[in-house]
C-alpha cells in the first residue's frame, strides 16, 4: 500500500488539479492526504470528478469551510472508516480489501499558532490512549520539532517545539524512517532570503514501527506546491511471511548475552527519549539475532551429531570403560545433549 500525505497550497486552479491528478497516478498511491485544499464547498464535486472516479473522499467541512483536509482512498482497493474529525486532523481506520492490511490513519494539517496548535496535540493524546491497532500520522503540522529543522528565518525557539515533543513523548510516538529532501517546506525565497524548514512528517506509534519496520517516507520534489509530498511504502503482507523476532529465556544463560546487551543499548541515537528507547531495543535485537544464528541455529542438526558423537563414545566405552579421556568426552557430550535437548 503506497500512502501519501501533500499540502498542495490550493486545488481551485485547473492546472493544480492535473498535476494533482497527474502525481497520484504517476506514484500509484493508495490513500492520499490532501490539505489546504482551499476548495469551496460547491466546487468540491467538480474538483474531485477531475481528480477522478476511483476515489471516495472524507472531508473536514462541518468543521472548516475552507476544505482543510482532504481524505482520499481507491474504493476498489482500500477502505476508510472514520472515528474522528476536528479542524486539525481526520482519523479513521484503513483495511485493504483483501482483509491482510489495517492499521489506523490520522491526517493532520495543524493550525497557524502556538495557541491554535494546543488541542492538536491534546486531541492526538487521546487517540493514542483509544487506539487498538497500528497508528500512523502524516502532514502538516506547522510545527518544527528540533532545533535544525529551520535554516534561515529566526532562530528555532522551545516555545516552537515544546508541545509538539511533549505529544510525541506523552502519546509513544516516534519519527518513521525517511529519505529524499530533509526540509518539506519553502517560501520560495531568493539567496539568502529563502527559508526552509520541516514542518511535515510521518509518525508512528510502536505497534506501527513493529508490524512495519521496513517502511521508509520518501520528501519528494514539492512540484506545484511549496510542500513537499510525503510518499510511504508499507507491506505489512510482505513482513507478515517473515519470521518475527522472539527472545527465548536460554539465551539469557549465555556468556556473551550480557555483553551483547550493552554493546547495543551503548549506541549514540539522536531524537525523543522513546524514540532513543526503540532504537536502541532494535540494535540489542540484532545483536541477540546474531547471537542466536551462531550459537542455536538448526538446533535439530546439531543435537542429531551430538547424539551421534555420544554414541560412537559410549561404543568405545563399552569396550575399555577405564579410558579417562573417553570418560571426559563422554561427560561433555551428556551435558551438551541436555543443554540442547532443554532449549
Amino acid at each position: 500500500m503506497i500512502i501519501c500525505s501533500w499540502n498542495v497550497r490550493g486545488l481551485n486552479a485547473p492546472s493544480k488539479v492535473v498535476e494533482v491528478r497527474r502525481f497520484l497516478q504517476k506514484n500509484k498511491i493508495d490513500v492520499v492526504a490532501l490539505v489546504e485544499t482551499r476548495v469551496r464547498d460547491n466546487n468540491i464535486k467538480k474538483i474531485q470528478t477531475k481528480l477522478g472516479g476511483e476515489w471516495k473522499w472524507e472531508m473536514n467541512y462541518s468543521y472548516s469551510p475552507k476544505g482543510r483536509i482532504w481524505v482520499g482512498w481507491r474504493h476498489s482497493l482500500v477502505t476508510y472508516q472514520v472515528v474522528n474529525k476536528t479542524d486539525q486532523f481526520i482519523h479513521g481506520v484503513i483495511c485493504t480489501k483483501a482483509g491482510l492490511t489495517t492499521f489506523e490513519f490520522t491526517a493532520v494539517y495543524g493550525l497557524h499558532t502556538i495557541d491554535h496548535r494546543k488541542p492538536l496535540w491534546v486531541d492526538l493524546d487521546n487517540i493514542a490512549s483509544t487506539v487498538s491497532k497500528p497508528w500512523l500520522l502524516m502532514g502538516d503540522f506547522n510545527s518544527v520539532l528540533y532545533s535544525g529543522d529551520r535554516i534561515n528565518g529566526s532562530q528555532v525557539q522551545d516555545s516552537e517545539t515544546r508541545d509538539f515533543e511533549g505529544c510525541i513523548d506523552a502519546a509513544g510516538l516516534a519519527e518513521l524512517k525517511s529519505c529524499g529532501h530533509f526540509f518539506s517546506w519553502s517560501n520560495k525565497g531568493q539567496g539568502d532570503m529563502r527559508i526552509s524548514s520541516r514542518i511535515d512528517r510521518a509518525l508512528g506509534c510502536a505497534a506501527w514501527h513493529t508490524v512495519f519496520d521496513g517502511a521508509v517516507v520518501d520528501y519528494l520534489n514539492p512540484g506545484i506546491s511549496d510542500h513537499s509530498p510525503l510518499v510511504l511504502t508499507c507491506n505489512a503482507e510482505d513482513h507478515s511471511k517473515g519470521r518475527p523476532f522472539r527472545f527465548f529465556n536460554y539465551m539469557a544463560d549465555h556468556p556473551s548475552f550480557t555483553q551483547v546487551v550493552q554493546d547495543g543499548w551503548k549506541v549514540n541515537i539522536h531524537g525523543t527519549a522513546m524514540y532513543q528507547v526503540w532504537q536502541k531495543l532494535k540494535c540489542v535485537k540484532q545483536g541477540l539475532k546474531t547471537l542466536h544464528k551462531k550459537e542455536f541455529a538448526r538446533l535439530e542438526e546439531r543435537i542429531d551429531n551430538i547424539r551421534t558423537d555420544l554414541d560412537g563414545i559410549q561404543h568405545l566405552l563399552a569396550a575399555t570403560p577405564t579410558d579417562s579421556e573417553l570418560q571426559v568426552n563422554e561427560k561433555k557430550q551428556l551435558e551438551l545433549l541436555k543443554k540442547f535437548l532443554g532449549i
